[in-house]
């Protein structure tokens, strides 16, 4: 029992002798680098002590990755600021300005030796080490909403915008970047982004110049492209893809998206060339957007052609050209422009649902629909109208008119 003790007691003693001897070693309190992602060029490292500090002849540091020395420092200086609540020791290691590589991790190492206490020579420092890391690319971004949030209405103010992205490393902008907005998978709109820094955090916001209200139910996506924001000091660490999905909420009736004009109401030639549909708004196309061309009871598709904005006329136009097709077949035509194919460029961010143009036997616009009753009111798409708007285009009786 006795030996026990005394072994204990050795140990004990072992282990205080250990302690007094690391408390006579200068270790730095903190550190510039290694706290969080390392996002500029290689300059300047330094370490914070607790006390004043001197520079000794054999100073020296090195910056390494993998155990190979990457670049060791150019300069090493000291410096102490005496404060009322004592000294501040500082050690500087000045190294030449460069970029390291991305994905990887570096630590700093100064020889033991280095520096010493102020006021006592014989008290230096062991082997420093600090580990810090230099990222692929900013990183995974937060945003301050979660995903399927419903979102009914947006407008120009900061506090009643979209929500913000944000990274843990201060961002500026890579050119004039933006966000892109899809309804259902459809881009429907291109945003500024706004991109920022504040507080150490990085920032995108997407900016609208108008109120735009958001559909009940309908999925929306709002993306910010790779490369859209980069690192304040280093312009290769870029963001990733980023985006938020939301849910609309607005419940009052949408804008349509409507055409207000065919150039068939005029040409009613058997031979199929170019056609123009007119809206009454600024209007953008889908990706891949098409007009088709089926027979009238919808059998089969005969062809489609490539939709495109008419800007020989305005940016309120579409047409597609159908290359001189003859129509003679007894079956009958009809123009289609698929759901999606037209979205509205201003205002709420509406897309034109499915639209038919009937045409007669062989050419020209059909009798929208078949009735007994001459004062029946139909829409340019074969709907039977029971409120006309006045100024607006109808069929009556087989013929277009304003009505008034």
């Amino acid at each position: 029992m006795k030996k026990s003790g005394f072994t204990f007691l050795l140990l004990l003693s072992g282990l205080v002798t250990c302690l007094a001897g690391e408390s006579d070693l200068l270790v730095p309190e903190a550190c510039n680098v290694g706290s969080r992602p390392f996002t500029a060029p290689l300059s300047e490292i330094y370490f914070n002590f607790d006390g004043g500090i001197k520079l000794m002849k054999e100073a020296a540091a090195k910056v390494e990755c993998d155990g190979k020395t990457v670049t060791t420092a150019t300069n090493i200086e000291v410096s102490n600021y005496k404060g009322k609540r004592g000294t501040q020791g500082t050690l500087i290691l000045t190294f030449d300005e460069q970029n390291l590589p991305m994905g990887k991790s570096y630590t700093v190492c100064v020889a033991p030796g280095s520096i010493s206490q102020e006021d006592n020579t014989e008290i230096q420092n062991p082997t420093i080490t600090q580990g810090f890391y230099v990222p692929e690319n900013l990183g995974e971004a937060r945003i301050d909403h979660k995903d399927g949030t419903v979102i009914s209405t947006v407008s120009p103010s900061v506090y009643q915008g979209f929500p913000t992205f944000y990274w843990g490393i201060e961002t500026e902008p890579v050119g004039n970047p933006y966000f892109i907005l899809y309804r259902e998978g459809v881009a429907v709109r291109e945003l500024p982004a706004h991109i920022c820094w504040d507080w150490d955090l990085g920032q995108a916001r997407a900016e609208v110049s108008e109120t735009m209200n958001f559909e009940q139910g309908v999925r929306f996506t709002l993306t910010l492209p790779a490369g859209s924001a980069h690192a304040m000091r280093r312009d290769d660490i870029v963001n990733e893809e980023v985006s938020f999905n939301f849910i609309g909420g607005y419940t009052e009736p949408s804008q349509t998206l409507t055409y207000s004009w065919c150039s068939l109401f005029t040409d009613h030639s058997n031979v199929l060339n170019e056609v123009t549909f007119t809206y009454q708004c600024p209007i953008r196309l889908a990706e891949d957007a098409v007009i088709q061309l089926w027979y009238a009871d919808e059998s089969e598709l005969i062809m489609e052609t490539p939709a495109y904005i008419n800007t020989d006329i305005n940016c309120f136009a579409i047409s597609a050209d159908f290359g001189g097709y003859e129509m003679t077949s007894e079956r009958g035509y009809m123009i289609v422009i698929p759901e999606g194919t037209v979205i509205a460029d201003y205002g709420d961010p509406v897309i034109n649902h499915r639209c038919y143009i009937p045409l007669a036997d062989v050419s020209g616009i059909r009798t929208v629909a078949e009735t007994n009753d001459p004062s029946a009111i139909y829409d340019l798409n074969g709907c039977r109208i029971t409120a006309p708007v006045s100024g607006k285009m109808y069929v009556r009786d087989g013929k277009i008119f304003i009505y008034k």
